[in-house]
């Protein structure tokens, strides 16, 4: 009887100790489990507390910068980060008293995929933009030209030069009346059109016409291959995302974060960086003279639009012309060189438009009322207008930078940012569309007892 006792025994406590080491194993394994998706969900975290701190404090963007400052950037960099972070937190920590509880090796990360602020060319960017701006309840007047924008397109699409340059051609092209001189010899009668001088201004500097202050424009020039909008850039497009692309919102922050003519930002390369968001020259001052022309163009239009449509005006210049010999002698040439006269004038209230609004004043879009003379032209007086209301200049090259393509817009800010950074921290390799917002990987790892574990982990800022 003690023997078929001893053998059930021997029989049930082997059992006992085989479900004792399954039971240990499966625990074992649980927890090796267990500290692998903690480790990973770390390290993933871990890797994006290691954003560019310069651009966050700098525009308040929150990206991962795959160069890490002073290498070539690379999705291997990252790979390697969160390939250390994962050590750190499992065959680095499973050690000593902790190692007969389950011990994690040959780890390995790959990212299958990942998402840069170039994504959607620029649009991740943007978004983190306007989230900002949102968080941070900012309002400014620029955010508010959206309203004006029909206006300025309407002006957009006028041509003023191109008409005064038609009337002064048709006046070239006609025959000069003659009469005879002293000694009986017919001579032409010299048309002497008081417009003349005013139309020779239109091939003079526009910044020199508007007397604009340079002084703050800066003498750098800048390679425009070495940025993101002219090079061949890393870009990721995600279809599932959606971004926003609040457009006053975007002004908002561009004005809050950039400087521009007057205004311009301590530790930036072009002191006029809204101005070549809006043009994308290679200096400030081929930016500034940019926005120049183009705000000269809008002047120009709706004033011609006011004196053309001023009945006093225009009798004023049919006076002026009749006075003209030329005139007396051949009626033909009234109506045109009356014509001529209105642009003349309205060429002279948008150089004093131009004046006013460099020296801080502000302007309609669409004036109701004007400062424009038929003797200003005869007399060559250049002058500077006044207003209480309508655009500063701020106002508008927010115009100009909302007509521009949203896809230039966001290369152009985003070619601003990579020359900040650069120039502030010295990291010749920073670039934005290298920087990462969401990244996807996979980590595998073995246990102790030749498990194989594998994990696919998707994170990010947004």
């Amino acid at each position: 009887m003690k023997g078929y006792l001893t053998v059930f025994l021997a029989m049930s406590l082997s059992l006992l100790t085989g479900f004792i080491l399954l039971f240990t194993s499966n625990a074992i394994r649980n927890a090796e489990k267990l500290r692998f998706e903690c480790a990973v969900d770390t390290a993933m975290n871990a890797v994006l507390s290691e954003y560019n701190i310069a651009l966050f404090e700098r525009y308040d963007l929150l990206y991962v910068d795959a160069s890490y400052l002073n290498r070539e950037p690379s999705i291997s960099n990252m790979e390697e980060r969160l390939r250390f972070y994962v050590e750190q937190n499992t065959s680095q920590a499973l050690r000593g008293n902790n190692a007969p509880w389950g011990s994690l090796n040959h780890i390995e990360s790959t990212i299958l995929d990942f998402e840069t602020a170039a994504d959607q060319m620029g649009a991740s960017m943007r978004n983190q933009a306007i989230c900002y701006i949102e968080d941070a309840g900012i309002e400014r007047i620029e955010g508010q030209v959206i309203s004006q924008l029909e206006e300025i397109q309407a002006l957009e699409n006028r041509d003023p030069m191109k008409e005064w340059s038609g009337i002064m051609e048709q006046l070239a092209g006609m025959e000069l009346p003659k009469i005879q001189n002293e000694r009986g010899l017919w001579e032409e009668v010299p048309l002497s059109n008081p417009a003349d001088w005013v139309y020779g201004l239109s091939g003079s500097d526009v910044l020199y016409l508007g007397e604009a202050d340079m002084q703050a424009v800066s003498p750098a020039h800048i390679a425009l291959e070495n940025y993101i909008s002219h090079r061949q850039m890393k870009s990721s497009d995600t279809i599932e995302r959606k971004q926003q692309f609040k457009e006053e919102m975007f002004i908002t922050y561009l004005f809050e974060k950039m400087g521009y003519l007057g205004h311009p930002r301590e530790g930036s390369v072009l002191n006029c960086q809204l101005e070549y968001i809006a043009w994308g020259k290679d200096s400030d001052l081929e930016n500034v003279r940019a926005v120049a022309e183009k705000l000269f163009y809008w002047r120009f239009s709706d004033n011609v639009l006011c004196a053309c449509a001023d009945g006093d005006l225009r009798a004023r210049a049919m006076a002026a012309a009749e006075e003209l010999q030329a005139v007396q002698l051949k009626e033909e040439f009234k109506e045109p060189v009356a014509e001529s006269i209105l642009y003349a004038c309205a060429f002279l209230e948008s150089i004093g438009d131009l004046r006013a609004i460099y020296d801080g004043a502000m302007i309609p879009v669409r004036k109701s009322e004007h400062q424009m003379l038929v003797e200003s032209v005869l007399n060559g007086n250049l002058y500077i207008t006044g207003s209480s209301n309508g655009f500063s200049y701020s106002e508008y090259l927010a115009c100009m930078i909302l007509l521009e393509e949203k896809a230039n817009v966001n290369l152009r800010t985003m070619d601003i940012m990579e020359m900040d950074i650069r120039f502030q921290d010295s990291n010749k390799n920073f670039a934005m569309d290298w920087c990462v917002e969401r990244y996807e990987a996979v980590v595998s790892s073995k246990g102790s007892y030749g498990n194989q574990y594998f994990l696919r982990r998707k994170y990010g800022y947004f």
